[in-house]
């Protein structure tokens, strides 16, 4: 019974993965984006937390991908810092740790087409959180989109490959797929 059960839950999801596996994000406004999802990922709705998009959490580590458009009459930047605080606080256990988040913030080379390109990085006690978020428009509306990932401050680095992007954005070969699929 246990194998049956089992092989219905994989099969469930292998459909649900081919169903999505090419999706618009929609913008509350009319245009949109389409991308393909990349392989060993969950779909996550998005919307259920207030927000305008995906989210993507990677199936063998603590790391994920999103996109997204800002709410009606919310502006880019409000967007962007939403969803910073959004996404860094899936990483931290501690509650007062989660309340005082101070990111570190700087310029990253863009992607084509993209207008903005940021890496915003907290330091925890114990872990370290990186952010790549990217800001272009598409079909005329306006939409963020990138990439997150945690590690321990004691991990080696060989255990971060294609895991941990570097100081320039770099070197996660599921996110580099991922931008290069967003068509309008």
């Amino acid at each position: 019974m246990k194998q049956y059960l089992t092989l219905f839950i994989f099969l469930l999801i292998f459909s649900f993965a081919a169903f999505v596996q090419n999706l618009p994000a929609q913008s509350p406004q009319g245009g949109s984006v389409v991308f393909k999802v990349p392989d060993d990922v969950f779909p996550m709705d998005w919307n259920k937390s207030g927000f305008r998009g995906m989210l993507m959490l990677r199936k063998e580590s603590p790391s994920g991908i999103f996109i997204g458009y800002p709410n009606d009459d919310e502006k880019i930047d409000a967007l962007k810092e939403r969803a910073v605080k959004f996404i860094a606080p899936m990483f931290i256990s501690d509650e007062e740790e989660k309340k005082g988040l101070t990111f570190e913030t700087k310029s990253i080379p863009t992607h084509k087409g993209d207008s903005t390109a940021s890496y915003y990085s907290y330091t925890g006690e114990k872990d370290i959180v990186q952010i790549l978020l990217y800001e272009r428009v598409t079909n005329g509306k306006t939409l963020i989109y990138g990439y997150f990932a945690k590690k321990g401050k004691d991990a080696k680095p060989e255990s971060l490959k294609n895991i941990w992007a570097d100081d320039k954005g770099q070197g996660v070969k599921i996110f580099e797929k991922f931008w290069k699929t967003l068509k309008d």
